[in-house]
């Protein structure tokens, strides 16, 4: 009878927030159209920039404010998020400024 393996440690993250790490994001309308990014440095700061930007834009789309735009301003703690977190975070964003839109 051999002994049994130990069970392999686990991650010190799950899902999309790893390790306590978060992405935030703040979503200012102009009535200018195309969504400009602002994110901080780091690992794949194009790739996540990209990825923010085209579903900031199709948020806007859905909501019948496609030709508006904006800035998107993302702020990463922890490691690198992952597509979907940074997806997640800009549509957030964008439905908070469409819903509390700032006084003229």
């Amino acid at each position: 009878m051999t002994a049994a393996r130990p069970p392999r440690p686990r991650p010190a993250y799950r899902g999309s927030a790893a390790a306590g790490g978060a992405i935030r994001g703040r979503f200012t309308l102009t009535e200018l159209p195309g969504v400009t990014v602002a994110g901080g440095p780091g690992r794949g700061a194009r790739r996540r920039n990209r990825t923010a930007a085209a579903a900031a834009a199709r948020t806007l789309a859905r909501a019948g404010r496609g030709q508006y735009g904006g800035r998107l301003e993302l702020r990463v703690t922890g490691p690198p998020p992952r597509p979907a977190a940074v997806v997640r975070a800009a549509r957030r964003a964008v439905t908070a400024a469409l819903r509390h839109p700032p006084a003229p």
